[in-house]
């Protein structure tokens, strides 16, 4: 068999090329800045406790960030429409406030991940969206220090000369706190021409919102195990989506997370209503294909960002890939192989409906049924969370030949949720020590587990062959040989299905899709999916590192 990484790596498909998403690229960008300046990664599950998500941050019971109408709340299994005591995380805090518990100031923290709360999709609002936070906790620090660092992250994000803000506002957990904003690029606050109208980048303001900030509060810092009267601590977090419109004049959040896959394989291509765009300056993603921006930005030089930690020294002296987890580092090198292979990144929202369960055939007591269930998902269609990243994909896959894309290769990089029974234990605010070790160990055993998957799905002839083809690469990265045996699993075609393992370990399946599946999802015959759990293969091929 080929080499992965000879010719057309992971089975290219033909007349194709990849590319990873924009908004995959930009949270890697900002990452690594922070990384430069001596911060670490920290990660954390998407489905959390609420002690996590909302206690441990100071906010109680009656806080209006922890409502229905502002967080993703799971059913408690054994009391339909009953609260479990978890929640989708609504933003990545919680990682940092796990890593407060376990680690030892001085800390230099960043967790970039998705966050979710229930706001219908529109131009600027997604029920899914992708954050970078940042966490300094160490002696003397000021809102001083806080400044030098957004000016620093915004100069490298947006360019050099960039001028950030601070206004006032109440946060949960920081205080005092403020928003940061970034002069507008277009105007900076002047107009020279007064009967044109306001900026129509700002509107007149001469300030645009790009996220929030604050020293950390001292109940926080204690419920965390840190002294407050010995540290100091401030916080800061920004969207990636939004850094992403800001940068290059997108107007709608819609247009990055549709689906389509123009949009990643450049914006040059996708123009929503057929709007011509002014000459963009470039910018460029991790598959070095040139993506330009929207629009031209006037006395803006965009500092070119490393790519997944490669080739380059910050000041601190890291070393290339240095201050990821592990994980992180294998995540970005699958996804470089398989957009160099001809596969394109399509994120998809995490919610699933019964019917598509029905499609894939599966019979009544598949463990791929047992979802967790949102008490107010965003459509009653979908009130499940996925258990595999087939079925968000495949849609992805329907609308890109909807829409014309031919022969489309999609992949995706994302967590699935098992299935748990009970509620969370009851965790009351503790608001003057660390709580016990014990009462800690409870809360983490009822969060469920949540491994990291790998999924691709393409259409076309010998697509099946080429999906196993994608799998050998992604084993290939971690370092593992994979091999195949055949076997019988829905929803794949009986003959046309192989199981991909590590020695005698189940990673997961490889083929093309049972005829019923793809007629029922109106797929053309021969669409081929793979999925594998990478959480499992890291496992497997850990030898020690961290």
């Amino acid at each position: 068999m080929r080499s992965a990484f000879s010719g057309r790596a992971g089975g290219a498909p033909h007349d194709s090329r990849g590319a990873r998403h924009p908004v995959t690229v930009v949270a890697e960008q900002m990452t690594d800045v922070l990384l430069d300046l001596g911060y670490r990664v920290v990660e954390g599950p998407e489905v959390e406790a609420e002690w996590f998500a909302f206690d441990a941050l100071d906010m109680d019971d009656d806080h209006p960030g922890r409502a229905p109408g502002r967080a993703f709340h799971l059913e408690d299994p054994s009391e339909p429409g009953g609260r479990s005591g978890l929640v989708l995380r609504t933003r990545t805090s919680p990682a940092q406030v796990r890593a407060m518990l376990g680690r030892t100031p001085p800390l230099r923290l960043v967790c970039a991940g998705r966050a979710f709360r229930p706001d219908p999709a529109d131009t600027i609002h997604s029920p899914v969206f992708n954050q970078v936070e940042g966490l300094a906790v160490d002696l003397g620090l000021t809102m001083v220090d806080l400044k030098k660092t957004l000016d620093h992250f915004a100069a490298a994000v947006f360019g050099r000369g960039t001028v950030t803000r601070l206004r006032t506002h109440r946060a949960a957990y920081t205080d005092p706190s403020a928003k940061v904003y970034l002069e507008c690029a277009v105007c900076h606050g002047v107009r020279e021409d007064v009967s044109a109208g306001p900026c129509g980048t700002c509107g007149g303001e001469g300030w645009i919102e790009w996220g929030w900030c604050g020293t950390v509060r001292p109940r926080v810092l204690t419920t965390c195990g840190v002294d407050p009267h010995r540290y100091g601590a401030f916080a800061f977090g920004v969207g990636v989506e939004r850094t992403l419109m800001l940068r290059h004049g997108l107007k709608d959040i819609r247009d990055i997370i549709g689906g389509d896959i123009r949009f990643p394989l450049g914006m040059e291509e996708f123009v929503p209503g057929g709007r011509p765009r002014p000459a963009p300056r470039p910018w460029t993603t991790a598959t070095s294909r040139a993506v330009p921006a929207a629009r031209a930005v006037p006395d803006l030089e965009i500092i070119p960002l490393t790519r997944g930690g490669h080739g380059r020294r910050g000041p601190w002296g890291r070393e290339a890939g240095g201050g990821l987890t592990r994980s992180q580092s294998l995540r970005r090198r699958i996804g470089h192989a398989l957009a160099g292979a001809g596969y394109v990144e399509t994120p998809r929202f995490p919610f699933v409906c019964d019917a598509a369960w029905d499609a894939f055939g599966l019979a009544p007591d598949d463990p791929r049924r047992a979802t967790l269930t949102l008490t107010n998902p965003i459509t009653p269609r979908e009130p499940s969370l996925r258990t595999t990243l087939l079925p968000g994909l495949l849609a992805a896959l329907g609308l890109n030949l909807t829409l014309g894309n031919h022969h489309p290769a999609l992949f995706e990089q994302g967590v699935v949720f098992a299935p748990r029974t009970g509620a969370a234990p009851a965790l009351p605010l503790l608001a003057d020590r660390r709580p016990a070790a014990s009462r800690l160990d409870a809360l983490n055993a009822a969060v469920p587990a949540q491994p990291s998957h790998l999924a691709i799905a393409l259409t076309g002839e010998s697509s099946w062959a080429r999906a196993v083809d994608a799998a050998r690469t992604a084993a290939h990265v971690m370092g593992a040989g994979l091999i195949t045996r055949p076997t019988e699993y829905p929803p794949w075609l009986p003959g046309r299905c192989l199981e991909l393992l590590v020695g005698e370990a189940v990673l997961g399946h490889a083929g093309e899709l049972h005829t019923a599946t793809v007629q029922a999802l109106g797929l053309p015959p021969g669409t081929s999916v793979m999925e594998i759990d990478l959480t499992t293969l890291e496992h497997l091929t850990d030898h020690g590192s961290t």
